[in-house]
């Protein structure tokens, strides 16, 4: 496919701000995490490139040595489709294992180079395959080695776990032999995936090791690589503590907001410290290690306070001139790609001309090396900066190439950006229906690799905000703008598209948000039981756009019907800010005024449809902040929306089984610690609750000393309770990292209490025992984060990531006499016949609401029903 680039772009242009946040998602692990390579065999040199000869072991005679030796000149020479043409054309002829063994790998290498990670991974899993036959020490030598080749392979399509686990075999292999050289790589690879998954302790661990090995070798380039690697974590250390330090503002928290913006600025010290010693290990030599360091060293400065500009730019000049002295090759185009967004210093006039010159470099490199996927980036992100030029023809142009580049490299994760760029396109030419044409297409797109992409960097998930979210909600802005639902027809299915979208991005941001399968397990076991919908329930939508809030509400019919809430995203947040924070405080009713202007904004305007339709039971699919408040505590002016309908909320529809409740709920697993876990107080109410709580149900009871994860797992691998009970200090936060259960000995993350659940499932299994699934999660005494809409993720998808059909949490801790009663009524209603849990709680708040001393929505508004309602 040709390329005619277009025109000039104008010497005045308004900057092309935030595209690099977008259109280089996955490019953070290729360019921004230096990882060793080496190749199998000695056929292949520590920078990933055979070395002349094929192997030693091939007499220069055989027919097929001259084309292998030709294609490992083609690779050289940066022409890997010529190589991989001239190997695969051998590949047959040869009968030796470790022969082909290595021709394999070379393959791998050659695939690697041009973007296709997955042909990568299927040749050196030949290559691994021929080795786990072999019994000699140059067999078990090379194992570890081609493993973290294919492990790396697996880290840049996003499979960040499955990388952990080929890597960690890895090490074990390097550490039996030993091999110091291939531990210190191995370390490094698997820090970068510890990293990619956003647990840092193991992640620093790793780098650390990995970089006292090499200097143990002192071998400059490992050096350099690994200080890189480090400085690159210590910055998005950096970033999660300056927004845990924005979470602890909003809460008020002002100390905690001090501590942890000192500890950003001590991560980016760091950052900046081990860059500079990176860049000297590698001064004299330069190569891609320098140049991606130095490329990191300008990224952190210009994040400084205050940045010298005058640095950056001679950096850059320095970066441009070592650029050039690379050999073409994929991390040269990446490179290159990266440093046309740094172009970003107030100097009027020149800086989209020299990024376009930049970008057509890197598309002739890609183009040189046969590597669609890196051309199909230089491509879109130079449609970009026309586009932000205000030069739409040609910003189409490139934008649509950048996207057919894509499909035939067969790489999703890029065609979607350009798929999304076609759609802002077209909207920004008044092409609506067109441009709808184009995010769905984006959408289906982000379906396809929904798995490997929304599972990577788990950290703060900024990525996530800027290259993915924007897409589905774009997507619903067009749909609810007013001239595309003039029609009761064209109004009807553009609602219906609207919440099949928000649907899908519940699911994305919930996996997002703890970075695994388990989202996808939980929606396969919603969708393998019968669903069975409330008939006096109604669901209730809730769409954050930018500039104002779309309600959309489903009746038990079917019809829907929406309406637009004035106040825009900025405006809500705040009210939602103000709200939270006047229900928590017991002490005054100055809550009352936020909760009638949300109410008002909210519910008042479909009354009328919930009364014709006689709605009992309101479910609400919340977005945004307003998972950030409990809907019960709303008020009309007389009394509290809870007073009128049983509430529930769920994370997503498709997450929900909606098969009726159990008729009795005898037997539970109760566990509560009283006893101060500082900074934790003691909660001298649970024991009391405990107690109510075995009384009503029966079961077993862990307290205290007893409540550890050990037991936790020994009880339900012995025995099935229908209810979970945990009365404990929880925090839920801006990530599943941040996210726990305060436990007698430890603090149990969500993934260690989803473990222990699966694991007696499949204990009970194996033992033919009948399992009863846990029916309801009970969580008194937790709290989530109010700073970040986020947060709420955590306590909204607890349900879907313990693996149980409902949960019952509080948004905040509740440590008050009062927990008791309202507990021990809940309890008490859902042994009542034909009493869903929605309307157990209503009565147990109804009664809290009815005693003077307990009537305050601080008190009882924090417990919320979420998952199944029935």
């Amino acid at each position: 496919m040709g390329l005619s680039y277009p025109g000039t772009l104008p010497k005045k242009f308004q900057m092309w701000q935030h595209w690099h946040r977008f259109s280089l998602l996955f490019l953070a692990s290729l360019v921004f995490c230096c990882v060793f390579h080496f190749g199998s065999l000695r056929q292949v040199a520590h920078s990933a490139t055979p070395q002349r000869q094929f192997t030693a072991s091939i007499p220069s005679q055989e027919p097929y040595s001259q084309v292998v030796q030709q294609g490992v000149e083609r690779y050289q020479a940066g022409k890997f489709t010529e190589a991989i043409a001239l190997w695969q054309k051998v590949l047959s002829q040869i009968t030796s294992p470790k022969e082909r063994a290595a021709l394999y790998s070379n393959l791998a290498l050659a695939y690697r180079q041009i973007g296709q990670s997955g042909k990568a991974i299927a040749h050196w899993q030949q290559a691994i395959q021929i080795y786990q036959h072999q019994d000699d020490q140059a067999a078990r030598s090379q194992l570890p080695k081609l493993l973290t080749e294919q492990a790396q392979a697996y880290n840049e399509l996003g499979q960040n776990r499955q990388a952990i686990k080929i890597l960690q075999s890895a090490l074990e292999r390097a550490k039996q032999i030993p091999d110091l050289q291939t531990q210190a790589a191995t370390l490094g690879a698997l820090a970068n995936a510890y990293w990619a998954v956003g647990n840092y302790e193991k992640a620093l661990f790793s780098h650390q090791a990995s970089l006292k090995i090499a200097r143990q070798l002192n071998t400059p380039d490992y050096i350099a690589s690994s200080l890189n690697n480090l400085g690159n974590l210590y910055i998005s250390r950096s970033e999660r503590y300056r927004y845990q330090a924005n979470v602890a503002r909003v809460e008020g928290d002002e100390p905690e907001k001090i501590r942890l913006m000192q500890l950003a600025e001590q991560e980016m010290t760091a950052a900046q410290s081990a860059f500079n010693e990176s860049l000297r290990e590698t001064q004299a030599v330069g190569g891609i290690t320098y140049v991606k360091t130095l490329l990191n060293l300008n990224r952190l400065l210009e994040q400084l306070p205050s940045p010298d500009w005058a640095a950056i730019a001679r950096n850059r000049e320095k970066l441009l001139v070592r650029v050039e002295t690379l050999p073409d090759s994929r991390d040269k185009a990446y490179i290159l790609i990266n440093l046309a967004q740094h172009f970003s210093d107030p100097e009027p006039g020149r800086n989209a001309l020299d990024a376009s010159l930049v970008l057509k470099k890197a598309v002739s490199i890609a183009r040189n090396i046969g590597d669609q996927r890196a051309e199909s980036f230089a491509l879109g992100s130079l449609g970009q900066i026309y586009k932000s030029a205000g030069q739409t023809s040609e910003a189409m142009e490139l934008t649509q190439q950048a996207q057919w580049v894509a499909m035939q490299a067969n790489a999703p994760d890029s065609a979607y950006r350009w798929q999304w760029q076609t759609g802002r396109l077209l909207k920004a030419g008044g092409k609506t229906k067109e441009a709808i044409a184009s995010y769905e297409q984006a959408i289906a797109t982000l379906q396809s690799i929904r798995n490997n992409l929304l599972a990577i960097n788990t950290n703060l998930q900024f990525d996530f905000r800027d290259s993915v979210e924007p897409v589905y909600r774009e997507l619903m802005q067009l749909l609810l703008e007013p001239s595309m639902l003039r029609n009761l027809e064209q109004r009807k299915t553009n609602l219906s598209k609207v919440i099949d979208t928000l649907e899908l991005l519940k699911l994305a941001e919930l996996q997002n948000y703890f970075g695994d399968e388990c989202v996808e397990v939980a929606q396969a076991d919603a969708k393998s039981e019968a669903s069975l919908l409330d008939a006096n329930s109604a669901i209730i939508y809730s769409v954050i756009l930018h500039d104002r809030t779309e309600m959309i509400l489903r009746l038990p019919d079917g019809l829907l019907t929406s309406y637009s809430v004035s106040l825009n995203q900025e405006q809500m947040q705040q009210e939602i800010d103000q709200l939270r924070k006047l229900l928590e405080k017991r002490s005054t009713n100055e809550y009352l005024l936020a909760a009638q202007k949300i109410y008002n904004a909210l519910i008042r305007p479909l009354e009328a449809d919930l009364a014709a339709a006689k709605v009992k039971t309101l479910i609400f699919i919340q977005d945004a902040m307003l998972r950030q408040v409990p809907m019960a505590a709303l008020h009309n002016g007389q009394q509290f929306l809870i007073e009128n309908y049983a509430i529930a909320t769920t994370p997503s529809l498709a997450l929900t089984t909606r098969t009726r409740a159990p008729e009795h709920y005898s037997s539970a697993l109760i566990m509560g610690l009283t006893v101060e876990r500082p900074p934790f107080i003691a909660l001298t109410n649970v024991r009391t609750e405990v107690a109510s709580v075995q009384k009503l149900l029966g079961g077993t009871q862990l307290l205290d000393q007893d409540f550890t994860l050990a037991n936790l797992q020994e009880q339900l691998q012995n025995k099935s309770y229908p209810v979970v009970h945990i009365a404990t200090h929880g925090k839920f936060g801006v990530d599943a990292a941040s996210t726990f259960l305060l436990t007698f000995d430890s603090r149990m993350t969500l993934e260690q209490f989803d473990e222990v659940l699966r694991e007696a499932k499949l204990s009970q299994k194996r033992s033919q025992r009948n399992q009863q699934p846990v029916e309801l999660l009970t969580l008194s005494a937790c709290q989530t984060a109010a700073g970040d809409n986020r947060a709420a993720l955590g306590i909204a998808g607890v349900a879907v990531r313990a693996g149980v059909r409902s949960a019952l949490a509080s948004l905040w801790n509740i440590n008050d006499e009062a927990t008791v009663p309202l507990i021990e009524e809940f309890y008490t209603q859902l042994e009542q016949p034909y009493v869903t849990k929605a309307k157990a709680l209503q009565t147990a708040q109804l009664k809290m609401i009815n005693h003077l001393e307990y009537s305050h929505p601080a008190v009882w508004s924090p417990f919320i029903l979420i998952g199944n309602w029935l």
